[in-house]
C-alpha cells in the first residue's frame, strides 16, 4: 500500500507508458499513482504535441490517479535540473513512498553506483570534465570520458568495468535515471526508487513495429496526418483524447507558428544581451544571433547553430530560454530556493481523497487555481513562487497561439481551466 510516482512527458501517451504505469503499481504494491508531467513545452526543447490539459486527460485515462505539472523552469533544462525539480516536488509532497522510472538497463544497482560516484567524487571528476570540454566535446561526452578515466584508475569503485560504463551512460533513459537517483541521494529522500527495463522502440527510434512505438515516431505520424496508423500504438482512451483534440483544432501544435514566434523573440536581442542567457557564451551567442537573422525555421536554425560541442537538444533548450526570456540570473534565483509549489492539473473522480491527502501533508503550497496566488503574470518578481508560476502561465499563453483553431488561441487559460476530473 502507499503512493508511487512516475515522471514523464506523455508526448503523447502510448502503450509503453501504459505498461510503465501498470508495472509501477505492480513493483511498488502501491494503491495510488501520481504522475508529474511537463507542461506545454518539453525537455528536448520544443512545444508538446498536445497541451498539458489534454495530456493530463491522457494520463488519467491511462491509469494515473493524480497529475502534477512540472514547472517550466525545470522542464526545459538539462536532465540534472529536470530531475532535481521533479524529485524535489515529489519529496515535498510528503505522500510519495516510491518512484518507478524506465531505463534501458533495467537494473537499479549500477545506476545507483554511478549516481554515488558522480556525487561523492564530483571534485575529482570536474577537472577532467573541463579538460574534455576544452577539447571540444559536448558535456555528455565529456562526462562519459571523465567517468571512464576515473573508473579505469579506480576499478574497485564499481561492480562494472569502464567499458560497461559507456554502454550504460550513453542511453537517454539511463542518464535520466541516474539524475533521479542523484537527486534522491542529495535530498536524503525517503522515497524508494525502482527501475523497469524500457520495452519496444528506442527513445529516438522512428521505426514502428508491433504495438510499441517511440513517442518520436508517433509524433511524426501525427504531424503527417497518418492518424489511422497510430491507433495500434496508443491505448484506446488516450487515442480518443488525441483525436478529439485534433478535431477541435487544438492539436498538433503548429510548429510553423512556433518557428516564427521563436525567431522574433531572438531577433529583439543583440549579441551582448544574448550573453545574459545560460550557456550562451564562447561564441555561441554570435552563432545564435547570426543564424536567427538568416532563417525562419526552428529546425533549420538549430541545424545551423549546432556543432559537435553542443547537442541538438541543448541548443533547442537554449533557444527556449531566449524565447521565454529566462536569463541566467533568473535560473540562479529560482535554483537557490528550489521548487515552490505543487500545481495539480487533474485527478480521477474516484480519487479525490488523494488530493485531500496531498493538501493536508504537502510541505509546499498546493495550487489548483493560480488566481489564488496572482492575478496576472509577474516575470520580474523576486518571489520565487510568483516568478516560477508566471513562467508556467506564460508558457500556456504562448502555446495557445499554436492551436490550429484560431478560436482556441485566447490567453489566461490557466486562470479559466478547471481542475480536470476524469
Amino acid at each position: 500500500m502507499g503512493t508511487v510516482a512516475v515522471i514523464s512527458e506523455y508526448n503523447p501517451f502510448h502503450n509503453g507508458h501504459l505498461y510503465h504505469l501498470k508495472k509501477a503499481r505492480e513493483i511498488s504494491k502501491a494503491d495510488s499513482l501520481i504522475v508529474i508531467m511537463n507542461g506545454n513545452f518539453v525537455q528536448r526543447g520544443e512545444p508538446a504535441l498536445l497541451d498539458k490539459w489534454n495530456r493530463t486527460r491522457m494520463a488519467l485515462a491511462g491509469g494515473a490517479d493524480l497529475v502534477i505539472e512540472l514547472p517550466l523552469v525545470y522542464g526545459i533544462r538539462s536532465a540534472e535540473y529536470f530531475a532535481r525539480g521533479a524529485v524535489g516536488i515529489l519529496d515535498k509532497s510528503n505522500i510519495v513512498d516510491s518512484i518507478v522510472f524506465g531505463s534501458e538497463l533495467g537494473k537499479i544497482e549500477p545506476l545507483q553506483e554511478i549516481a554515488r560516484i558522480l556525487i561523492d567524487k564530483k571534485r575529482e571528476l570536474q577537472e577532467k570534465i573541463q579538460e574534455e570540454l576544452a577539447g571540444g566535446k559536448s558535456f555528455p561526452l565529456a562526462r562519459e570520458a571523465a567517468l571512464q578515466s576515473y573508473l579505469q584508475a579506480n576499478p574497485d569503485l564499481a561492480s562494472f568495468s569502464a567499458s560497461e560504463l559507456l554502454e550504460i551512460i550513453s542511453e537517454p533513459n539511463n542518464i535520466l535515471a541516474i539524475e533521479y537517483l542523484k537527486s534522491l541521494r542529495e535530498l536524503t529522500s525517503a522515497i524508494t526508487p525502482y527501475t523497469i527495463k524500457r520495452i519496444g522502440s528506442g527513445y529516438h527510434d522512428k521505426k514502428t513495429e508491433g504495438k510499441y512505438a517511440s513517442a518520436t515516431a508517433i509524433r511524426e505520424l501525427v504531424y503527417r496526418g497518418e492518424l489511422d496508423n497510430i491507433k495500434t500504438y496508443l491505448p484506446e482512451e488516450p487515442y480518443h483524447v488525441l483525436i478529439k483534440a485534433i478535431e477541435k483544432g487544438q492539436a498538433p501544435a503548429e510548429l510553423e507558428h512556433f518557428s516564427l514566434l521563436l525567431i522574433a523573440s531572438i531577433r529583439k536581442f543583440n549579441t551582448k544581451e544574448l550573453e545574459k542567457f545560460a550557456e550562451l557564451d564562447n561564441g555561441l551567442e554570435r552563432r545564435v544571433y547570426r543564424e536567427a537573422h538568416r532563417t525562419t525555421d526552428f529546425k533549420n536554425l538549430v541545424r545551423k547553430i549546432k556543432t559537435k560541442a553542443y547537442t541538438w537538444t541543448r541548443i533547442q533548450r537554449n533557444l527556449l530560454h531566449i524565447f521565454f526570456d529566462i536569463k541566467e540570473e533568473d535560473f540562479r534565483l529560482l535554483d537557490r530556493y528550489g521548487p515552490q509549489y505543487i500545481r495539480v492539473l487533474g485527478v480521477r473522480k474516484e480519487r479525490t481523497d488523494l488530493l485531500s491527502k496531498l493538501n493536508k501533508k504537502a510541505g509546499l503550497p498546493v495550487i489548483i487555481n493560480p488566481a489564488e496566488f496572482l492575478r496576472e503574470i509577474d516575470l520580474e518578481s523576486q518571489d520565487p513562487l510568483l516568478k516560477s508560476l508566471s513562467y508556467d502561465i506564460l508558457a500556456s499563453d504562448i502555446y495557445s497561439l499554436l492551436y490550429k483553431n484560431p478560436a482556441c488561441r485566447q490567453g489566461n487559460l490557466d486562470f479559466t481551466k478547471a481542475l480536470i476530473k476524469y
